[in-house]
């Protein structure tokens, strides 16, 4: 009985992971080496070149909605922030990122359409998940995402720069110091020097892509922003992590 019963309730060994919103590809590729469970290295090289081959097999259109990224750019922003239960011999850096698109195409594929739907020169896809990437490293409070959304989409529509703090952290890198792929704090002098496309201090509109892989509430905030007429918003000084919003800076008319 006890030989019955154990097959009958017998249940492949398995593990989660979790990919925690906001982590940048080169994070998720870290956390997947420090686990052990496989190969980070191939995991972040499969996302940064792109490179689909076997994924789709038998369904050349399953992930068609990648072929709208621009030309060269990695798969930064499609890895759905979730928590995946592989078969642990099964494990491999294909099946997880298998898992996390097709998330993303049962997730935000149909938000998007309903949200655009209608919608005259609505944002593409990639622009959407750049600056819903942007926002959830913005902000941990979700009743500030549609707020800080709306601040940045206020700011692109007077042909005003981003000046978005997280913009310069992922261009600046992995930081040695503090083993970390993000800076914090960055300094107002600092904002000159990182000269790379990303930095929204330097260069008009929107980054090239996004910088983070954002999460539902995120890409919602982007779509469905709150109205005001707020162009600059500040962290609260009680260390709470939420921000005061301002239509001016503090001082001007």
């Amino acid at each position: 009985m006890q030989i019955a019963e154990a097959l009958l309730h017998a249940r492949p060994a398995s593990i989660a992971l979790t990919v925690p919103e906001g982590w940048r590809l080169e994070q998720i590729a870290d956390g997947l080496r420090a686990s052990g469970v496989m190969d980070g290295a191939a995991y972040r090289k499969i996302v940064e070149t792109g490179d689909l081959s076997g994924l789709d097999a038998g369904a050349p259109d399953r992930y068609s909605f990648l072929k709208e990224r621009p030309a060269g750019a990695t798969l930064e922003g499609y890895l759905f922030p979730d928590t995946y239960e592989l078969l642990v011999d099964k494990a491999t850096p294909e099946a997880l990122l298998q898992r996390q698109l097709d998330n993303f195409s049962e997730q935000v594929l149909p938000l998007y359409r309903k949200l655009t739907a209608g919608t005259i020169d609505p944002m593409t896809l990639h622009q959407v998940l750049t600056l819903a990437s942007i926002v959830e490293r913005e902000t941990g409070a979700d009743d500030e995402r549609p707020m800080i959304a709306g601040v940045y989409l206020n700011r692109l529509a007077r042909n005003m720069q981003l000046e978005a703090d997280p913009t310069v952290q992922y261009a600046m890198g992995f930081q040695p110091q503090t083993g970390q792929w993000w800076k914090s704090p960055v300094y107002l002098e600092e904002y000159s020097k990182v000269v790379s496309p990303y930095n929204t201090y330097l260069n008009a509109g929107l980054p090239p892509g996004p910088i983070a892989n954002p999460g539902l509430k995120s890409i919602e905030a982007v779509l469905k922003p709150a109205e005001h007429d707020f162009l600059f918003f500040v962290a609260t000084a009680d260390g709470s992590g939420r921000h005061v919003f301002r239509a001016h800076l503090c001082g001007t008319s």
